[in-house]
């Protein structure tokens, strides 16, 4: 039995592990390898990094460290976790059981059903304003969404882009705002290295440097 089991192996659950071995406790942490945070191509809001780092590099240095620290580390997919006396946790290879928890799954994101949105991840398709808008700066971007979420994020980018635009993708626009929205329905995201185009199933077509998906609820996550 392991005192603390954490699931998801991003910056949030190779912490929880690192502070808790160096507190000499036993450690497993559990990843299925899917992380958002290995699509970013770039990340320079990080300290100690003068030039940036990528994402990938980033979330397998993270996994390194804490192999090196004596943390259990495996790939392998939660499935069911029971609460008993201890935590049991099911992955597809054998059962583990902790004293305590910690669920770092992270964030994910909601994404349309667009041709070239996977494609594009990482090439001028972004999940979070905050994060990338600074790439965009003097550029023309464009939101993908129809409610709150959207228009916060379409707030974050004003500030930096040189123009926003909001792309509902067929859906009633749910909130009044100052941005221009286009109802049409999406076809394509078309590019080359990056993203350049939107194509729309009504034939007309926007050319945009950079598109930021934001459906459904900022911070919304689900554990599966």
């Amino acid at each position: 039995m392991y005192d603390v089991i954490v699931v998801g192996a991003g910056p949030a659950g190779i912490s929880a592990g690192l502070y808790a071995k160096r507190a000499n406790k036993t450690v497993l942490v559990l990843y299925n390898g899917e992380s958002n945070l290995e699509k970013a191509h770039l990340i320079d809001n990080y300290y100690g990094f003068e030039k940036g780092i990528s994402g990938q590099d980033l979330y397998q240095a993270g996994i390194e460290q804490a192999k090196n620290l004596g943390i259990d580390v495996k790939k392998e997919e939660v499935l069911d976790i029971q609460k008993e006396e201890a935590f049991k946790v099911k992955t597809e290879k054998q059962e583990y059981e902790g004293k305590t928890l910690v669920l770092a799954t992270g964030n994910k994101k909601l994404k349309p059903n667009i041709k070239g949105i996977l494609e594009f991840e990482g090439k001028g398709i972004s999940y979070c304003a905050i994060c990338d808008g600074f790439f965009y700066r003097n550029k023309n971007v464009v939101v993908i969404g129809s409610g709150k979420f959207a228009i916060s994020e379409a707030n974050d980018l004003k500030n930096v882009a040189n123009n926003v635009k909001i792309l509902t993708n067929g859906e009633k626009m749910e909130a009044q705002t100052e941005f221009d929205i286009i109802i049409a329905k999406i076809k394509e995201i078309k590019g080359d290295s990056k993203v350049r185009e939107i194509e729309f199933e009504d034939g007309t077509s926007l050319v945009v440097d950079g598109v930021f998906v934001a459906l459904g609820e900022a911070g919304r996550s689900r554990f599966c």
